[in-house]
């Protein structure tokens, strides 16, 4: 009697089939993987990628429906549509639903917002975050071992994008980093490195940038042994875009200050050279004075600055005449020169919005008025110490809240007689 057939087993030319089939995929997956890496290590450009992907899936594994989802910063990407996928996007409840699968899905009738010519979902997840989605279909049954090389090596090119794009963000950081370095440095070789202390007069200032680069600028100008002429502007903005208008308006300004030119035709030029180069996209604050001891003036113009204040020792006055912004118009509709009668001692205070703009727990601003008898009840300091204390009050009213701008403070003393102090 012949012994029962084992039906169990599969016949012996089965299981060398089924080696066979294992190791093609096996090559097929490795070749898959070498062609990728190489391609990313060439940094080939992504549609490429994509093409190589897609010749991998549709031609080598026969899956003839695939759809390809990146998960950018923006969100959702579909960037591969084959078979019948072909020229149909998914629409945004299929791609809102992406996220919520974790591991490879076959998906079944319609309790799923995918097209029904997709049987499986992919999901590729790194670190907890979504990077891919491969939605595949077939007219027959999709073996197990293809959806794990599939999900192999899909997982391997979105890992190899994430990281390309990562490197390239690291890249560019370092750039940006140096180019900010750089300005930053041009910035601090512009601003004047030390500010005159004699027997009439002495400024001092204090200037603390946002970020690396500010958009605040001061300056100082000795005219003749009876005129000083002295500044404090505020670039709209912040960043390298700011840095480089405040370079070209001190360029410009530089250029002009020692034309001798009436303070109103000074600012009326320095406008129409700042139009020139911000279109009227950015403008810029300026208050701009001119300090004549022979005539016992200061003549100045507050282009829509914040007003300076004047100080003596029972009163401080907000210097306001001038004219609108710099920059915003090509023409300026009136530029009105103020006058102010030099009394002695007194002090020009100037500041940027970034210190009246400081804000406590409580939402209060730094105010003006605030300003006005800090100044009268430190009136006869040195200015380094002014300007030192000035800060410390600054610091003692935001209470520890952020500081939300560059912050620019200059002080002008303007002394009775000699001094040596």
């Amino acid at each position: 009697m012949d012994k029962p057939k084992d039906i169990s087993q599969p016949p012996a030319q089965s299981y060398a089939e089924q080696l066979e089939r294992e190791l093609y995929l096996k090559q097929l997956q490795m070749n898959s993987l070498l062609a990728i890496t190489q391609a990313i290590n060439n940094n080939v450009e992504e549609e490429n990628l994509y093409r190589m992907y897609a010749s991998f899936v549709t031609w080598d594994l026969e899956i003839p429906n695939l759809a390809l989802i990146i998960h950018k910063e923006g969100g959702w990407q579909q960037v591969i549509a084959k078979g019948q996928a072909k020229g149909k996007d998914l629409d945004d409840e299929a791609l809102n639903a992406l996220a919520q699968y974790t591991s490879p899905h076959r998906l079944k009738g319609k309790s799923h917002p995918f097209p029904a010519y997709f049987h499986f979902l992919i999901p590729i997840w790194h670190k907890d975050l979504p990077l891919a989605a491969v939605l595949i279909g077939a007219p027959d049954e999709i073996a197990y071992d293809k959806i794990q090389i599939i999900t192999a090596v899909t997982g391997f090119v979105a890992v190899g994008l994430e990281n390309k794009r990562l490197f390239r963000a690291t890249v560019e950081q370092q750039i940006l980093k140096k180019e900010l370095a750089l300005a930053s440095e041009i910035q601090q070789m512009l601003l004047p490195k030390q500010l005159p202390h004699n027997d009439l007069y002495a400024l001092a200032k204090f200037y603390r940038q946002h970020s690396q680069v500010g958009g605040d600028y001061y300056d100082y100008f000795p005219l003749d042994e009876n005129r000083f002429a002295f500044c404090i502007a505020d670039v709209a903005g912040k960043g390298i875009g700011a840095a480089m208008l405040m370079a070209n308006f001190q360029a410009n300004l530089r250029s002009l200050i020692f034309q001798n030119l009436p303070a109103d035709d000074l600012i009326t030029k320095l406008n129409k050279a700042t139009f020139q180069v911000t279109k009227g996209e950015r403008f810029i604050t300026l208050f701009f004075a001119i300090v004549d001891f022979s005539s016992q003036e200061i003549r100045y113009v507050n282009a829509g600055h914040l007003p300076p204040l004047y100080v003596t020792t029972d009163r401080a006055i907000p210097l306001r005449d001038g004219c609108m912004l710099l920059g915003a118009t090509p023409t300026l509709p009136s530029v009105q020169i103020g006058r102010q009668a030099l009394t002695r001692p007194s002090m020009i205070l100037a500041f940027t919005d970034g210190l009246t703009d400081l804000r406590n727990a409580a939402n209060e601003y730094l105010s003006q008025d605030r300003l006005a008898a800090f100044a009268q009840e430190n009136f006869d300091r040195p200015p380094e110490d002014f300007i030192q204390r000035l800060y410390d009050f600054a610091l003692q009213h935001k209470q520890g809240e952020h500081f939300p701008d560059d912050i620019t403070m200059l002080v002008c003393k303007l002394y009775a007689e000699a001094t040596t102090s």
